[in-house]
C-alpha cells in the first residue's frame, strides 16, 4: 500500500491503511457523485478514495502527455 494518497491506486484499495489528508470541498454534477457512490460501493472503498484514485488516474495521463 503507498504510505501517501498521491500515488493511490484501483489496485491498493484492498490494502488501505489510514494516512493524512487535507480537505478539498468541491461541487460536482450529480450524475458523476451517482458513479462515484457506484464505484466507491463495487471497490469496498470510500468515496474519496475512488475520487483520489481518478484524480491519480488523470494527473498520470496528464504527465505522459506532456513528456511527449
Amino acid at each position: 500500500m503507498p504510505n501517501d494518497r498521491s500515488t493511490l491506486r484501483i489496485a491498493d484499495l484492498k490494502r488501505r491503511q489510514p494516512i493524512g489528508s487535507r480537505l478539498m470541498n468541491v461541487k460536482i454534477p450529480v450524475p458523476q457523485w451517482d458513479a462515484i457512490a457506484r464505484l466507491a460501493q463495487k471497490f469496498g472503498a470510500s468515496k474519496t478514495e475512488i475520487v483520489i484514485v481518478l484524480l491519480n488516474a488523470g494527473l498520470d495521463r496528464w504527465r505522459t502527455r506532456r513528456r511527449v
